[in-house]
């Protein structure tokens, strides 16, 4: 698949607003095209990847595992892009992202993003940044909901909810990792 910089631009303009044209071009020729089947696993829960995945057509779905059940999170669609920790830290995907049908991905390493820096420390700066903005956000999301679904519970101070005792813990262990605290201070 070839991509020129005006579709580019036009299906992912948060990256492409960040790219001057010398750096636009740079990162179209690092990106690689990868054909996924339907059914294939993009990213599978666990294992390791170091790429960021750019959807140009059709639909992927996003999904966790459980012990007991399989749970779907959503879809991504053309203009979405994924992996974006990643390719800022590689290591173990935290979802597995499946093809509903056959689909071409352009996908950029770890690597060939530390390459493109080299030449253009502006404009991969400013895509880290935009990543990092888009995980704080996440984070934020999390925090927010965590917070007030659990804010309720009967002893998340430190006793424990009689309707609910793992719950708190859960709860609270998932607050305190997002807020950087290993556990609660007295």
């Amino acid at each position: 698949m070839s991509m020129t910089a005006a579709s580019f631009s036009a299906q992912f303009p948060d990256i492409a607003e960040h790219c001057g044209p010398k750096g636009l071009d740079d990162l179209l020729l690092a990106l690689q095209t990868r054909n996924v089947k339907a059914g294939e696993e993009v990213t599978s829960e666990g294992k390791e990847c170091d790429s960021l995945f750019l959807v140009t057509n059709g639909k992927l779905t996003t999904q966790v595992t459980t012990d007991k059940e399989t749970i779907r999170l959503g879809s991504l669609e053309p203009g979405d892009h994924f992996g974006e920790v990643n390719i800022l830290d590689p290591g173990p995907s935290t979802t597995t992202v499946l093809a509903t049908a056959e689909r071409i991905l352009l996908v950029l390493t770890h690597t060939d993003l530390r390459n493109l820096d080299k030449a253009h420390p502006i404009m991969t700066g400013n895509i880290m940044r935009m990543m990092s903005e888009l995980l704080i956000e996440r984070c934020r999301v999390a925090d927010q909901l965590l917070f007030s679904k659990y804010s309720h519970v009967e002893g998340l101070s430190g006793s424990t909810s009689g309707k609910y005792p793992n719950l708190t813990e859960w709860g609270l262990d998932i607050l305190q990792k997002l807020h950087g605290h290993k556990e609660v201070q007295s």
